[in-house]
């Protein structure tokens, strides 16, 4: 692939070779890329074409895709091979690194194993692990080839025989077959760390063994549990059997550790047990040491438990190791309560052992709630409630007994009862058998003893018979025959009926719902709005049961009772028409809800009515001297009222009269509207009366709703004529009258019209060409309007007819006759008019006893008229021999036809000119007009003012037509637009004179100008163009790409651009490209070494009448001048026009052939100072025609330089030849003394860069050299030895002499060449090392107190020149850093080093100024002031900068409860570090400045309080009770504190802290001791306020306590 591209380049590829890096010049610099580019070449040099370059290349397409594909396709196959191999080297690499992590971990497994073995170390390699295949795949070393191959696996020598001495006799066989099998009774696992990785097979060979660890997974987790066991007993037998001189030390301090003694069980608990009986339990206490000890049991403390020894394993009382001692407790229990005790072994040189003795049977749990509600009764009722009772717990006996506590119960029980509580009574003979039914007031419950095991359980049945209401609750015992009880409460409520109306719809008030209560007094009155009879209403009211007992209901509608009935207090009676109903009339009202009714009202005859509704609830118990019976309770009233009024019914209008006449036969339809006002709806039906007045009404019968209206469509007509009047009948359902509507109406005969479709009828006869006996007809229509049949007649009016003919022109096609209802007949009228004349004129249609019409005629009759519509054409400027057309227009003025014939011109000027018509004769139609096109011509120049062309119309009339005309010649314009102008400006008669000004261009740039030649004239013509100086010999138009800027006509033009481009010099060698091609031309343009060529395009043409031609001036230079030429221009047989030509063509034809030749730049690197001097070869290009002299000058810029401007002054010849040779300039004749302003970049300097020789000459199109020299002994500059100049080419020309065509600048007159430089003095410093804790001071704030007010830190610190100079310098630091040696100068020889020490002051005033700044940035700086510092603004000189660093620290800490228990409290504590910045300054002799960090770290001190509340709870009052805190100190810093105590009331009690201040060192604490005494029995708060110093931390500790009488609360101290 490389060898088909090395193919496709160039042979004689002239292509400048890259820019090597330069060797550095300090032998300590790291860099190698200069190594690699002198042996790789430009492969490492050259630019890398990276992936997106190549994928942009696959996106995008040129003007040649074969190339693009080709290429492309090349680049994707070096970029997937380049893939595969990178992808190749990770595969290796991952594999290698894969086998050393395997080795790796088997070599760890394997010496693990190996030294619990007692075996040497081992390694085994990598080799193992590598895959050998894919090494040698890509051509790698493989451990094969460089190991030598393993020696054969041999097997291991036979066991040889053991002789009959050493084998074992029968007598050890059965020993050991006796051992074995004792030994089987509890099998061990074998140890997984004496298994060995591998074993040799029967063969010899080497086989894996099974993995480490691998029993785990081949047996079940129980049986691995019971296999752990056996292992620990017989480890444990194995250990007993060592005595201390084998264990030595450890175990003798193990055993104080560890119990020595062991009981089983570690509780004895009794709990199945009967009244008077003796029960046992052994008890085993186990020596666990390793030694022999005694022991000592002490009796328990109640007389129910008792223990006696049952054995003794030894004589004197000791117990050995492993063996135990046996006890027998006998419990024995006076009843079947709890009994609880505790048995103590005291051990010799061992702590109490505790065992707990517990008598106690499974306690009974009955399942009834504590409170058993019964729930709700009518007072004088009987509420029966039943409860399950399940016992969840032990056996037991149940009594139920009344309240203790109630003295109005039976004493004998009472006194039981409380035995209960005292626990001193047997349940069988104590406690008195209960009442069959305990009875309590109004509750009885039953039953009253029961007996249930557990599961069991028993129903409770509880009456209630309440006899006022209230709500009753009482308590009752249960008691359990294991000595315990429980009491339980009875509630229920007794509720007297009541019933309420929550909400009424509508009702008395004006809102929607009204709550009302019943014992407001009266009834509650709902009003329903007034209606007519017959009509249906319903409202809704709720009522509300107030008890939550379910109450039956029923309704009663009764009559109102007059004020005298309610005075002999009549009583209500039921009224059977009362129009009242509620729905539902009875049913069951729920407990504690409301009940939604339905009242409707229906009346049937108009009048106020008025009724009460009655509630009457079943079933209310009612106590009576006989007893208690159940009768119905009057709960509720209700009063209902309504109004039924009559109907309100009416017409509007209440008469109909019909306006106008009516045809007689035509019906009239009118409406009448009936507006009901009444209170509902009503039924209507009309009537109508007989006879001619005929009547039909729709709809007749319908429902008019109540506040609405309807509307009826009544039709009327009649069979006479004239007036006529009636009465129609409306009745209504339930109303008595039925109302009239009065109807009038007038009715006439037929009417006929003319034309009725028009506003204004008239009959238009329109124009008419009078000839003798002429005629026309038009045609109307007649209508018959109404529905009967009319006689009519047609006729001209008698005064329109001119008496003087004696008859109408008019003759109709039907004069009279009869029409039809409503029929239409069709008329045709003839005309034949008399004379010619306006017609106007009235034709009557008459009808006979009926309405008639007239219709007005109008008409003109008239002879032909015909007129020039422009008698006089003015053809304006017209040019000899070219034809110019126009038109002649007739216009007819009347409706005749017209004829015209064309004459010979005529006039004096007829000689001028010839007018030429397409036809010599023709026709005008009536109206009409018509063009008639003629073309005219000049045949000399002149004016033409007298000339004329003659019509001759029909009839014998002359028309005649008048031309004008100004002949004119050829006329050119010449004018060359400006390129800048967007558009062109409006044409002139006489413009500027043309010139073609190229302004001010670079050269080898080409450029283009625009020469427009215009004609003014219609006269065609050809035109050619001549550049008199700067011609070329060929005119063959340049390139459309070696245009340079656009033409006006070329603006649009865009060349093509792409990613990639054919080069036409890797396919053939002989090609070029376009650039090529492009310079090419020019330079065959430019060969006559003239500096400028233009060229024209094109240089010749024809240019046609009024037209333009566009010619482009195509303009090159090669060297900078002022160039002037002409361009002359021959148009036709005109006077050839001269164009002055004029360019400026400005920078130079030099360049440097370097790789940036847009920045030339120049980088010299690194040198150390006063090293040699730098050698660089710069060459320089002339493409001009001329020897370029070059005069260079050197300028270093100064950073951080004010200067804006440089002021120039030149004397005479600003830059003579050095050769002796006579300069152009020396001749010229100028200012002596010369000024100039340029921007200043940097100043005039002789070092460190210079040019060699400082003059010199580029021949014309060739090149030179000059050497760039840099010196590094130049010293250190104002850069601090980083030097970046430039140096500027002055330009002169020697061998020109400027003329009238071309002028140029030189020396400062032109812009020099400028070209940059860069270099780097190394500059040696000292290498300031840290000997032991770096430059980094960490110190606290808490070293600081009353005894010491100034602490130094000190750290070691070594100087080494490690340069080949001797190096003078003064060390100086910023306080409060400091250096501790009183020489601040030194003088370092090559490759000396000292040691010095520096520190940092830590003083009082320091800490003052950090603790009250407020700040978290600022800089602080030493002043002479008594605090000795002083804050300043940063950046200051000398200051040192300070920050502030805030955390916070989460400390654990164990806090012990009231109760005992441990709780983990996580404390938040702040922490506050300050971080001091600043430099070591090293002044060298020759002023540079070197500078070395330093940095300190002030750790201020903080602490904690734990706990951060102190409760002391109930005291007895005079006591003084005791609780700790604890105060830490979680940082390296000491601290100081300080507690301060504020109390709240002092008089209720008094807190104290011992001790009340202290120090602390770093990570300590310190434990403080707060005691209270109680003065009264109110609670007591009070404070301690910790403050730390150094910091001023503060903390509250709240303390808090309470007092009291009650000798309960004395605690034990």
């Amino acid at each position: 692939m490389d060898h088909a591209l090395e193919q496709q380049r160039p042979v004689n590829c002239s292509k400048e070779p890259c820019m090597r890096p330069a060797r550095p010049s300090s032998p300590r610099n790291q860099d190698v890329s200069y190594v690699l580019a002198e042996v790789f070449g430009d492969i490492y040099s050259q630019d890398v074409l990276h992936d997106d370059t190549i994928i942009n290349l696959e996106t995008s397409r040129t003007h040649d895709p074969d190339f693009h594909d080709y290429y492309v396709q090349l680049l994707n196959e070096i970029r997937l091979e380049r893939k595969e191999r990178l992808e190749a080297l990770d595969q290796v690499e991952q594999h290698m690194l894969s086998a050393f992590n395997l080795a790796q971990e088997h070599n760890s497994n394997l010496q693990q194993e190996e030294n619990s073995l007692g075996i040497p170390e081992r390694h085994v390699g990598i080799s193992n692990y590598l895959d050998h295949d894919l090494l040698s795949k890509y051509n790698l070393l493989t451990p094969g080839s460089y190991l030598r191959p393993s020696p054969p696996s041999l097997q291991p020598p036979a066991v040889p025989e053991l002789p009959n001495f050493m084998k074992n006799t029968e007598v050890m066989e059965e020993h050991e077959k006796a051992r074995m099998v004792t030994i089987n009774r509890e099998p061990a696992p074998p140890c997984p760390a004496k298994i060995k990785r591998s074993t040799l097979s029967a063969g010899g060979v080497l086989v894996q063994a099974p993995a480490r660890n691998a029993w785990r997974d081949s047996m079940h987790p129980d049986v691995r549990k019971e296999e752990q066991k056996g292992l620990e007993k017989l480890q444990a037998k194995s250990k007993f059997l060592k005595t201390k001189r084998f264990a030595g030390t450890e175990t003798s301090k193990k055993e104080t550790q560890q119990q020595i003694f062991c009981t089983v069980p570690s509780k004895i608990h009794f709990d199945t047990y009967t009244t008077g009986g003796v029960y046992e339990e052994k008890l085993k206490i186990k020596n666990v040491s390793s030694t022999s000890r005694q022991l000592k049991a002490l009796p328990p403390k109640t007389k129910y438990f008792t223990i006696t020894k049952s054995g003794d394993p030894s004589q004197n009382g000791a117990i050995a190791p492993g063996l135990f001692v046996e006890y027998t407790v006998t419990f024995m229990p006076e009843s079947l309560g709890a009994y609880e005790d505790e048995l103590q072994i005291m051990p010799q040189g061992g702590e109490i052992i505790s065992v707990n003795l517990l008598g106690e049977r499974p306690r009974p749990a009955l399942s009834l709630p504590d409170t058993l509600d019964c729930g709700y009764c009518l007072v004088h009722g009987t509420l029966k409630t039943q409860f399950v009772c399940r016992n969840d717990g032990g056996k037991g006996t149940f009594h139920i007994y009344p309240d203790p506590n109630d003295e109005s119960k039976t004493v004998g029980a009472m006194e039981g009862i409380r035995k209960i509580a005292e626990g001193d009574f047997l349940f069988d003979s104590d406690l008195p058998p209960p009442e069959a039914e305990f009875a309590d007031s109004e509750f009885t419950v039953t039953p009253t003893s029961f007996s249930l095991d557990s599961g069991e359980e028993v129903a409770v049945h509880v009456e209630f018979k309440p006899t006022e209401v209230c709500r009753r609750t009482t308590s009752f015992c249960v008691a359990v025959d294991n000595c315990t009880s429980k009491m339980y409460t009875l509630t229920a409520e007794s509720q007297s009926c009541r019933v309420q109306l929550v909400a009424v719809s509508g009702g008395e008030s004006t809102v929607d719902y009204d709550i009302r209560s019943a014992e407001d007094g009266g009834p509650v009155t709902i009003n329903f709005e007034d209606q007519n009879p017959g009509t249906r209403e319903e409202k809704m009211f709720i009522i509300r049961n107030c008890v939550n007992v379910p109450l039956h209901y029923n309704w009663e509608m009764c009559k109102v009772l007059t004020e005298e009935q309610e005075s002999e207090n009549v009583l209500l009676s039921v009224d059977e028409g009362a129009p009242f109903s509620i729905s539902p009339c009875k049913g069951i009202l729920d407990p504690s809800s409301e009940a939604s009714f339905t009242v409707i009202c229906n009346p049937q005859k108009a009048g106020k009515y008025e009724n009460i509704s009655r509630l009457w609830v079943d079933d209310i118990p009612k106590l009576l001297p006989s007893g208690v019976v159940l009768e119905p309770y009057d709960a509720l009233h209700m009063k209902l009222t309504h109004l039924a009024q009559p109907h309100q019914i009416k017409l509007e209008p209440p008469a109909l009269v019909v306006p106008g006449e009516v045809v007689c036969g035509y019906t009239v339809s009118k409406t009448v509207k009936i507006i009901n006002d009444s209170l509902s709806s009503a039924n209507v039906k009309w009537t109508c009366p007989e006879g001619d007045f005929k009547f039909t009404i729709r709809p007749e019968t319908f429902t008019v709703g109540a506040g609405s209206s309807r509307t009826v469509e009544i039709d009327i007509d009649s069979e006479s004529v004239g007036d006529q009047e009636a009465y129609l009948s409306c009745s209504f359902e339930n109303v008595e009258k039925p109302l009239k509507l009065f109807v009038k109406a007038k009715f006439r005969g037929p009417r006929v019209s003319i034309d009725a479709t028009h506003d204004d009828p008239a009959l238009d006869f329109g124009y008419i060409h009078y000839k003798p006996g002429c005629g026309i007809q038009r045609e109307f229509d007649i209508f018959n309007n109404d529905g009967v049949t009319a006689k009519w007649s047609l006729a001209e009016m008698e005064h329109c007819v001119n008496p003087e003919y004696g008859q109408s022109e008019f003759q109709f096609s039907e004069s009279s006759g009869e029409i039809g209802p409503y029929e239409v007949k069709h008329i045709v009228v003839h005309f034949k008019p008399n004379y010619p004349r306006s017609l106007k004129s009235v034709i009557e249609c008459k009808v006979e006893n009926g309405t008639g019409s007239k219709i007005r005629v109008i008409g003109e009759i008239q002879e032909p008229n015909v007129v020039l519509k422009q008698s006089f054409i003015d053809l304006g400027v017209i040019y000899v021999g070219v034809p110019v057309s126009n038109v002649a227009v007739f216009e007819s003025l009347n409706f005749a036809d017209s004829t015209f014939e064309i004459g010979v011109a005529e006039g004096k000027d007829q000689a001028f000119g010839l007018v030429d018509f397409d036809s010599d004769k023709g026709s005008i139609h009536a109206g009409a007009t018509v063009r008639v096109p003629f073309i005219f011509t000049g045949r000399e120049p002149a004016l033409i003012d007298d000339f004329t062309v003659p019509f001759h119309m029909s009839g014998g009339r002359v028309l005649a037509l008048g031309i004008r005309a100004e002949v004119k010649g050829l006329h050119i314009i010449h004018e060359t637009p400006d390129p800048n102008l967007m558009a062109p400006t409006d044409d002139a008669e006489e413009p500027a004179a043309p010139m073609l000004d190229f302004g001010t261009v670079d050269i080898l740039s080409p450029s283009s100008r625009v020469l427009k030649i215009i004609n003014k004239s219609h006269i065609p013509t050809h035109f050619s163009l001549e550049v008199q100086h700067f011609r070329s010999e060929s005119i063959e138009p340049p390139p459309m790409t070696a245009r340079g800027v656009s033409s006006l006509s070329q603006r649009s033009y865009r060349p093509p651009s792409s990613l990639l481009s054919k080069s036409h010099i890797l396919l053939d060698p002989t090609s070029k490209s376009q650039k090529q091609k492009d310079a090419e031309y020019w330079r065959d343009r430019l060969k006559h070494n003239k500096g400028a060529c233009f060229v024209a395009s094109p240089a010749g043409g024809s240019l046609p009448g009024k037209g333009v031609a566009i010619v482009t001036v195509h303009c090159n230079t090669d060297m900078w001048g002022q160039y002037t030429d002409t361009l002359v221009s021959k148009v036709g047989d005109l006077e050839p026009v001269e164009i002055p030509i004029k360019i400026n063509a400005t920078n130079s034809p030099l360049y440097y052939k370097l790789s940036n030749n847009n920045k030339p730049t120049v980088r010299f690197g690194c040198y150390p100072m006063n090293d040699e001097a730098v050698n660089r070869s710069v060459q320089i290009s002339n493409q001009g025609p001329l020897d370029i002299r070059l005069d260079w000058q050197t300028y270093n810029i100064v950073p951080n330089d004010d200067t804006v401007l440089d002021l120039n002054f030149f004397v005479g010849d600003a830059f003579p030849n050095k050769s002796g040779a006579t300069s152009r300039a020396s001749n010229v004749d100028e200012d002596m003394i010369r000024v100039g302003i340029a921007a200043h970049e940097g100043e005039l300097a002789k070092g460190p860069f210079t040019f060699t020789p400082d003059q010199c000459i580029i021949p014309a199109r060739g090149t030179s050299k000059v050497t760039l020299t840099f010196d590094p002994s130049y010293g250190v500059g104002k850069c601090a030895g980083d030097f970046t100049s430039y140096a500027l080419a002055y330009q002169s020309i020697d061998s020109h002499e400027d003329d009238a065509n071309c002028a140029r600048l030189q020396g400062e007159k032109v812009p020099p060449m400028k070209i940059m430089m860069t270099g780097k003095v190394e500059v040696p410093e000292v290498m300031v090392t840290a000997e032991e804790h770096g430059f980094t001071f960490k110190l606290t704030a808490g070293i600081i107190n009353s005894r010491v007010r100034e602490h130094t830190k000190i750290h070691k610190m070594s100087l080494l020149n490690g340069s080949k100079l001797h190096l003078g310098f003064q060390m100086s630091a910023c306080p409060p850093f400091t250096l501790l040696q009183n020489k601040v100068s030194f003088m370092l020889n090559p490759r000396q080093k000292v040691k010095l020490d520096h520190g940092f002051v830590l003083s009082e005033s320091l800490l003052n100024i950090l603790l009250k700044s407020t700040n978290q940035r600022f800089s602080l700086k030493s002043c002479d002031s008594v605090e000795g510092y002083k804050e300043v603004s940063q950046g200051e000189e000398g200051a040192v900068e300070v920050s502030v660093e805030e955390q916070v620290l989460s400390k654990t800490h164990e806090v012990t409860k009231e109760d005992g228990s441990v709780q983990n409290v996580v404390f938040q504590v702040p922490e506050k570090r300050y971080h001091l910045h600043s430099h070591l300054t090293l002044l060298y002799n020759n002023g540079h400045v070197q500078h070395v960090p330093v940095h300190c770290r002030i750790l201020l001190p903080t602490f904690y309080v734990s706990p951060e509340r102190v409760e002391f709870g109930t005291c007895l009052v005079g006591q003084t009770s005791q609780r700790t805190l604890r105060l830490i100190n979680p940082t390296n810093s000491p601290l100081k504190w300080k507690a301060e105590y504020h109390a709240d009331n002092p008089e209720d009690g008094e807190f104290k802290l011992t001790p009340s201040e202290g120090e602390f060192t770093s990570s300590d604490s310190v434990i403080l001791s707060v005691t209270f005494t109680a003065k009264s029995h109110k609670p007591c708060t009070a404070s301690y306020t910790f403050t730390g110093t150094p910091g001023g931390r503060c903390i509250t500790v709240g303390l808090r306590g309470a007092g009291s009488h009650d000798e309960s609360m004395q605690r034990l101290l």
